[in-house]
C-alpha cells in the first residue's frame, strides 16, 4: 500500500498512461515479430484444381525458366523442398470448371468476387508444372490448373507435390 502511494505520488497519471501505452505497443510488436518468425512459409492447401497437359513448347520454355531461376537462387534455399512450382501458361476457362472451383481449397477469393452475369469474367487460370531441382527436369508431362497461387517463394501443395512457388521464374525475391 505504501509503495503504491509512493508510486502514485512520484509519477503523474498522464505519464503512467503513456508508459502503459508504450508497454502495450512494445508487447504487441514483439508478439507480431515472433509470430512472423515462427511461420514456416508453408501453405498445406492444395492449389491445384485440375490437371492438364501443356504443349511441348510450353514445357521447354518453362523448364528453361525454372532451370535459370534455380541456377540464380538455389544456394539460398538449400535442399528442401526439392520441387519448384513454375507457371507454364495462362489457360482459358473450360467446361466443367464450376464444380472444381466449388470444391477447391484455395478459390474462395475468386468466388467472393464473382459477377453473377458472367461468373468467369475475372477468372485467371494458370498452368503450373513441378520442376525437380535434383534432376533438372519436370517430374512429368502433366501440369496442374490453378486459380489462386501462394505468395512468391512460399512452399505450397500442387497435387501430390510440396513445391516452392516461383511464378514464371523471372524475378528474384527475399
Amino acid at each position: 500500500m505504501l509503495m503504491r502511494l509512493m508510486t502514485r505520488d512520484l509519477i503523474p497519471k498522464s505519464r503512467l498512461t503513456r508508459w502503459r501505452m508504450l508497454a502495450a505497443a512494445g508487447v504487441s510488436l514483439v508478439v507480431n515479430i515472433l509470430g512472423c518468425a515462427a511461420g514456416n512459409g508453408v501453405d498445406n492447401r492444395n492449389f491445384a484444381i485440375d490437371t492438364y497437359f501443356p504443349t511441348t513448347n510450353e514445357i521447354q520454355l518453362a523448364e528453361g525458366r525454372a532451370r535459370s531461376y534455380w541456377d540464380r537462387n538455389g544456394v539460398r534455399f538449400g535442399t528442401e523442398p526439392k520441387y519448384l512450382a513454375v507457371e507454364t501458361s495462362k489457360l482459358f476457362p473450360y467446361g466443367g470448371l464450376y464444380p472444381k472451383l466449388i470444391h477447391s481449397e484455395t478459390t474462395a477469393s475468386f468466388l467472393s468476387r464473382v459477377d453473377e452475369s458472367n461468373p468467369y469474367s475475372d477468372l485467371e487460370l494458370k498452368g503450373v508444372m513441378i520442376y525437380d531441382t535434383k534432376t533438372g527436369h519436370f517430374v512429368s508431362s502433366q501440369g496442374y490448373v490453378s486459380v489462386d497461387t501462394p505468395n512468391l517463394g512460399e512452399v505450397a501443395r500442387f497435387g501430390d507435390y510440396m513445391a516452392r512457388w516461383i511464378g514464371t521464374g523471372g524475378s528474384s525475391f527475399f
